[in-house]
């Protein structure tokens, strides 16, 4: 039985043959070499919006940006300060408005000290941002009160500024 012509070939074209054996499964080739054992692993790339925690002193505070929804919501920046001990209670937060947060979020990044995040949407507390011979120190504080509710040195790692760079990106800064 003689094959058709293959559509769209030259008149006077050979048609294929047909392979008569079976075929063979290769092996998978690995596409890129495994990594070294000498390389230290690099952390994963940050997601935007994903929350940053950061914490010292037994405390934690997780910033996180709140995308402006158009016709909705305006963009917002949150930051909840729990303490850690072992009651895990929450000592406060902040909300601010996204023209508060950049102007806070860029002092940090330039380390310009002091400076303070108040909560001009919502809020218990807010937060005193210091630069000392110790470390970065960020004091909880009710508004207006002179009194700290807690003070801690934050970690040297991660970095504040690199932090707050990454905070002014979400907000689009």
């Amino acid at each position: 039985m003689a094959l058709a012509p293959i559509r769209g070939a030259p008149p006077g074209a050979p048609n294929p043959d047909f392979p008569t054996e079976k075929p063979t499964l290769k092996p998978a080739q690995p596409i890129a070499a495994p990594p070294s054992v000498d390389q230290p692993a690099t952390p994963p790339a940050r997601l935007k919006f994903t929350p940053i925690e950061i914490g010292g002193g037994g405390v934690t505070f997780t910033f996180r940006i709140i995308p402006e929804q158009p016709a909705i919501a305006r963009a917002s920046m949150t930051v909840h300060i729990v303490d850690v001990g072992s009651s895990s209670r929450e000592l406060g937060f902040v909300r601010m408005s996204a023209s508060n947060a950049r102007k806070f979020l860029a002092d940090l990044r330039n380390d310009r000290s002091p400076c303070v995040a108040r909560g001009d949407e919502d809020g218990d507390v807010q937060i005193d941002y210091e630069s000392t011979a110790a470390g970065p120190v960020l004091t909880v504080r009710k508004p207006g009160e002179r009194n700290a509710v807690h003070r801690c040195i934050i970690d040297r790692e991660p970095d504040l500024t690199t932090i707050a760079a990454e905070l002014l990106a979400d907000l689009g800064a």
